[in-house]
């Protein structure tokens, strides 16, 4: 069985690590997603979602400007699923870190037992009102239809009976 870095070579690792560095970049004494994200961190996140495989290949590939907010500005433009392969990939890989999660004191998720008699104390304060007010903003990343796209045109009032 192959490793799913086998298909990246030094030139897109390099490219990778720049963008990286530039969405998420040392501050406030967290490191830069450049310097958290190794092969290690790399392979966690391709294995686990190996459809980002090809888009972020894309994403890194030859062609493009060398400048990471002009290459980000062009892929958001023209490649807009390479964009999003890249932020997850980048995203997805820096919060997996053990030291970011221990910097940001995240000890990743937790279960937690529900009781369903209980009303959730979220719900009571209103946490979520804001959520469902302003309703589904999802995205199909098969199709690129968004929430608003797929939701059936309301209904006419029905007409009274005299």
């Amino acid at each position: 069985m192959s490793d799913v870095l086998d298909r990246f070579d030094a030139a897109p690792r390099a490219t990778l690590t720049a963008l990286a560095a530039h969405l998420i970049p040392a501050a406030h004494g967290m490191p830069s997603a450049g310097d958290v994200i190794d092969d290690r961190r790399l392979r966690f996140v391709l294995e686990a979602r190996p459809d980002l495989l090809e888009p972020l290949r894309t994403a890194l590939g030859t062609g493009l400007p060398e400048d990471p907010a002009a290459r980000l500005a062009v892929l958001e433009r023209d490649e807009p699923d390479a964009h999003a392969a890249l932020l997850l990939v980048v995203v997805g890989a820096y919060y997996t870190d053990k030291v970011v999660r221990e910097r940001l004191r995240y000890p990743g998720q937790e279960a937690k037992v529900l009781q369903s008699w209980k009303y959730p104390v979220y719900l009571e304060e209103g946490l979520l009102d804001g959520v469902q007010a302003r309703g589904a903003i999802w995205r199909d990343p098969t199709t690129g239809r968004t929430a608003m796209e797929a939701r059936p045109a309301p209904a006419a009032p029905a007409e009274r009976r005299a």
